[in-house]
């Protein structure tokens, strides 16, 4: 017997929430799909437009007396709470996904993790790609080490939460400081009522410096790395690809992990512990670590600072 698609749920169906929605819609698997947020009738004629063979529901309000094998809240920062909190009250949800930056309030993190201590789900992962990278490097350093990531300018804040995840890895989780010269906070300008900043943050562990420019001039990302013995360089999303290089020669390159491309696979692993599938987001725990400590950080410099 054939067996039911498996259910999956996107709350807020912007522009991650879409790139979530591709991944589960370019699959030859099939997939019973809900897809919430407040603007759904406009989505509603863009989607219909296009020929999507997968069962496909459309709501303006998170959905109640439901059971779903995976839900995925990419909402901004300021309503996720409101949304999880809505969600898992009124529904069973088996795997969940967040998207970052998790919460700009540190009291919204306690009460996030109250609410999924009271709940069965078994696997929680934020769409982090620091550690998700980590993985597919495969590598590992002799001794201490010293780094600089380089950024496209006005892209800090944003990027934080990923660049933190990608040291903590490169550090095993060991705890590390944030200092930062010459920080200046300016508006996003993708988001309205949401920040960015510019200039130069240090992260600093027992093990590992790494100094964070947001002056480069490249479309793409690019982390360079000494250690004892060697030096490493990073390129990433260098046209959707990253190029691993170990003293000049190129050693590894993969696809950026977009999450169009990420996400069902890491659903896939969800469900079968036996998938070859190594690579993943990183976990709730770890990422509310970091995302706390960011907290810490710019609240210490600015004032009425939101991530998003």
């Amino acid at each position: 017997m054939k067996s039911k698609p498996k259910k999956i749920l996107i709350i807020g169906v912007g522009s991650m929430g879409i790139s979530h929605f591709n991944s589960f819609i370019n699959s030859k698997s099939d997939y019973d799909i809900y897809l919430c947020d407040k603007k759904i009738n406009q989505l509603k004629k863009n989607i219909k437009n296009l020929i999507i063979k997968k069962k496909l529901h459309f709501l303006s309000k998170v959905p109640k007396n439901q059971k779903f094998d995976l839900a995925i809240i990419s909402t901004n920062s300021k309503e996720r709470l409101k949304v999880l909190k809505d969600l898992l009250k009124f529904n069973l949800v088996k795997n969940l996904i967040l998207e970052k930056f998790l919460f700009n309030k540190i009291d919204n993190y306690s009460q996030c993790e109250s609410i999924l201590k009271s709940k069965k789900i078994n696997n929680i992962n934020v769409n982090s790609w620091g550690n998700y990278i980590f993985k597919q490097l495969n590598f590992k350093l002799n001794g201490n080490f010293i780094a600089s990531y380089y950024l496209r300018k006005n892209g800090l804040g944003s990027s934080l939460i990923h660049i933190s995840d990608l040291f903590s890895s490169l550090i095993k989780n060991e705890n590390f400081d944030i200092s930062a010269l010459n920080l200046i906070k300016i508006k996003s300008k993708r988001r309205k009522d949401y920040n960015e900043m510019t200039g130069r943050i240090v992260l600093k562990s027992k093990i590992g410096l790494l100094k964070i420019h947001d002056t480069s001039k490249t479309k793409y990302h690019t982390l360079k790395i000494k250690d004892e013995r060697n030096s490493f360089v990073l390129q990433l999303n260098n046209k959707k690809k990253c190029y691993f290089f170990k003293n000049k020669k190129l050693i590894k390159t993969f696809n950026f992990p977009f999450a169009k491309n990420t996400t069902e696979k890491i659903f896939l692993k969800f469900i079968d512990n036996k998938t070859k599938i190594k690579n993943d987001f990183n976990n709730y725990n770890n990422i509310s670590l970091l995302s706390k400590k960011i907290i810490l950080f710019i609240k210490s410099k600015f004032k009425n600072f939101n991530l998003t």
